[in-house]
């Protein structure tokens, strides 16, 4: 998320009809962090009853978990590891790679859009999320999925005069190629000087972008953080406060009285009240109420929001309301969010596959290379019921590479182990026989 200075700049060197995008796209960020406006006016002085339930970073985490929190595995070649397999997975491996891609998840379900740039490097490309934010995309007039050109535009400080200036990156098509322009602007003049150009050397572009979810005819995805969502936290946030402020003011009894005068009460050395007259009273004042209605509302607020953000409860672990559940009904109760991951995965899973063939082609093993996503399983699983089960597909004609896949395990990886193993038995065995065992 861009800082509050970089995002006044940034909003100024872009076109106005960037900006309302921008500035959404910032609110959700706020609302992401937690950093909204309080649910209740405080005088200056006073007590602050605000309570703020991040709910909207429980709902976009738990997304990110059930989408990238497991190994997700890239395959070409189904039969042995290839050296385009192993050149990947080193790209990757110096890439980071679940943590790039559980950055690019984060923004993609704040922003509702992920942009990866391939950047050149000595040993391996780069890759880069991209902050939504700064992404402007020209598209052609008739195709929204048709990209004429990207242009990536934030704030920084010159390390000499130590202002800020503006940082442009146009990249757009030049005939069957790419060119990119770097370019430098002055913020008080809006005025942008070129300082590098260049031509990708590819028919793609440096950059793969995707949906967070699907929005027809348009080119921007949807945000896990859309206003509805919004507008229920905010609700939640509201009756929370407005609760916390009843009970401060009325959860401890007030005593009152009447029929007599303050100097006339007097408490006996035993602590006992002495009430002057037969008509003096001395009692408390109570609440009426336990706040059931406003906390049935919250209640209410709290299971619609699950509903329209596609997060369970038993997803976050309350299983108040669930009882003992059998692996069945655990997946009928989780299934909005695995409905929502598997959409996720089929607009992420595409990003990645042209990626790699990108990857691949800079490589030097041509652009025609697909590889094969594996996906682990989303729910908690019995590890028994889990090994019995691989055990009937192996026996039912199922490769082992395939369950060892589902069960989480590099194949590649485990045949060189066995092999490694079985060739320290022999050389242990071929010992004992030369020395007479």
């Amino acid at each position: 998320m861009l800082p509050n200075a970089i995002f006044t700049s940034l909003i100024d060197v872009l076109g106005r009809d960037e900006q309302s995008r921008v500035e959404v796209m910032r609110k959700r960020w706020e609302t992401y962090y937690g950093n909204i406006s309080p649910a209740l006016k405080v005088k200056p002085g006073a007590v602050n009853d605000n309570v703020r339930i991040n709910y909207a970073r429980m709902i976009v985490d738990k997304g990110i978990s059930f989408l990238f929190g497991q190994e997700v595995g890239f395959e070409i070649d189904e039969i042995e590891e290839t050296e385009a397999e192993q050149w990947l997975d080193a790209v990757w491996a110096q890439n980071r790679k679940m943590s790039l891609l559980q950055n690019a998840a984060l923004v993609g379900g704040v922003t509702g859009h992920v942009f990866i740039k391939i950047v050149p490097a000595q040993s391996y490309p780069r890759l880069v999320v991209v902050d939504s934010e700064t992404v402007t995309v020209n598209l052609a007039p008739d195709d929204a999925q048709q990209i004429l050109s990207y242009q990536i535009s934030y704030t920084s400080q010159d390390p000499k005069t130590g202002k800020p200036v503006g940082i442009r990156q146009v990249i757009e098509r030049d005939g069957m190629r790419w060119r990119i322009v770097d370019q430098v602007g002055n913020l008080e003049r809006l005025t942008w000087s070129t300082v590098n150009e260049a031509v990708w050397p590819y028919e793609f572009s440096p950059i793969v972008d995707c949906q967070n979810l699907p929005a027809p005819g348009e080119f921007w995805g949807q945000s896990d953080l859309e206003d509805d969502v919004v507008e229920i936290i905010r609700a939640i946030n509201f009756i929370a406060s407005n609760t916390a402020r009843i009970i401060r003011f009325h959860a401890h009894p007030k005593t009152w009285g009447r029929g007599f005068a303050a100097k006339d009460l007097r408490i006996g050395m035993d602590e006992t009240i002495i009430l002057p007259g037969e008509n003096a009273e001395l009692r408390n004042l109570e609440m009426q109420s336990d706040l059931a209605s406003s906390l049935r509302y919250l209640d209410i607020l709290r299971q619609a929001l699950h509903e329209i953000s596609r997060v369970p409860e038993v997803a976050t672990g309350n299983l108040d309301r669930a009882g003992a559940l059998s692996g069945l009904a655990l997946q009928i109760l989780y299934q909005p969010l695995l409905e929502k991951t598997n959409t996720k995965r089929l607009l992420y899973g595409d990003m990645l596959v042209e990626l790699n063939r990108r990857l691949l082609a800079i490589g030097g093993f041509g652009d025609a290379l697909y590889t094969a996503l594996h996906w682990q399983e989303m729910l908690p699983q019995d590890p028994m019921q889990e090994r019995q089960a691989a055990l009937i597909d192996l026996q039912l004609g199922v490769s082992l590479d395939t369950l060892l896949q589902r069960l989480g395990y590099d194949p590649d990886l485990e045949r060189q182990k066995r092999e490694a193993a079985s060739a320290e038995i022999g050389e242990q065995i071929l010992t004992a026989f030369d020395r007479g065992q």
